[in-house]
């Protein structure tokens, strides 16, 4: 306010919207600190370098022992995704892991992503029987970028933000760097608002008929093509959890699966953030599984935990398929 000393006169002045100021401070943000062109001129170097990676893994898996620990790695992945998975969708698997973990580590590194999710160790325990330093190499050519990562990382203070920087990430990545998988895929994603309706849906469907809501004890909730963990994210987000259920229902009650790894992983940490800024207290989600689930019924049990690369990944597999699934949501493959 101001204050006219002489008349005595005190004059309000309105303050200036919240959405306003993010946008005027994100017009005048470097574009090197990420804008949609900048993501998108880093997937097309990504590309290319992509490209050098995947013909380094294949050299490395000439090598007898990178072989054996390929051979059983790729039977891990067939046993938790699909029987049809071929050797070289296995080698895109590990080079994704490999371009894309120092961005994880950047955004999210004093959140342990890393070290925490059963995949991302997974990848990294057949690269390091490889070689990683022999694959790493060809990444030190994504240095300025990953450094870029990390100052906008920086700037990104709130959960919120991150969780838009990964998913103009995620909305580049594949239609530059991988191209045959989201031709394949057919990656969609659901508005947030339809996404909020159906959650808002469910709920008042359970209150309706049978005395209870999402956030009751017992209600076990999927959604089993969870893409970047839209559904999750917003779900956590939507206060139809109450404070007092939020734990219990995060640790024991909510699962998401996932059969693209990098979709998984952003949606791994995209459900973990959401739980963050409710609670300010990071825990790993151990409800997220890298599976197919049309498929999760295929494969017997001891067949399916003897990949010992995804156990930890294997027996989240079964321990969603012994549980009674009360609410299915999320939007199905095309």
């Amino acid at each position: 306010s101001l204050e006219d000393n002489q008349g005595g006169l005190d004059l309000e002045l309105p303050p200036l919207p919240v959405d306003q100021i993010r946008d005027a401070l994100y017009a005048v943000t470097p574009k090197h600190l990420g804008d949609s062109e900048y993501w998108a001129s880093w997937a097309k170097d990504v590309a290319h370098i992509a490209a050098l990676v995947i013909e380094r893994i294949e050299l490395l898996l000439e090598k007898r022992e990178g072989r054996a620990a390929f051979n059983a790695f790729l039977k891990a992945i067939r046993k938790n995704l699909n029987s049809g998975i071929g050797e070289q969708e296995a080698v895109e698997m590990l080079a994704q892991h490999v371009l894309t973990r120092p961005i994880f580590d950047a955004l999210f590194g004093g959140q342990s992503f890393s070290s925490e999710n059963p995949v991302s160790q997974a990848m990294q325990r057949i690269l390091d029987v490889l070689d990683r330093h022999g694959v790493d190499a060809e990444t030190e050519k994504l240095e300025r970028f990953y450094r870029d990562v990390a100052k906008r990382a920086a700037l990104a203070r709130s959960d919120e933000a991150r969780q838009d920087l990964i998913r103009n990430l995620y909305d580049t990545f594949f239609n530059e760097a991988f191209p045959s998988i989201a031709e394949r895929l057919g990656i969609v994603y659901t508005p947030v608002e339809v996404v909020d309706f159906i959650l808002h849906s469910v709920d008042h469907v359970l209150q309706s008929h049978f005395g209870t809501g999402l956030g009751g004890e017992n209600v076990q909730i999927l959604d089993p093509f969870t893409g970047t963990g839209t559904f999750i994210v917003r779900l956590l987000q939507s206060r139809l959890i109450d404070d007092s259920d939020l734990p219990r229902k995060y640790a024991q009650e909510i699962h998401a699966n996932e059969l693209v790894l990098l979709a998984y992983y952003i949606a791994a940490i995209n459900i973990e953030s959401a739980y963050h800024a409710r609670t300010q207290e990071y825990r790993p989600f151990e409800g997220i599984v890298l599976t197919d689930t049309f498929q999760m019924g295929e494969a017997k049990q001891d067949d399916i935990l003897e990949g010992d690369y995804l156990r930890r990944n294997s027996e989240r597999v079964e321990r969603q398929k012994k549980l009674d699934i009360r609410v299915i949501v999320g939007n199905p493959p095309y």
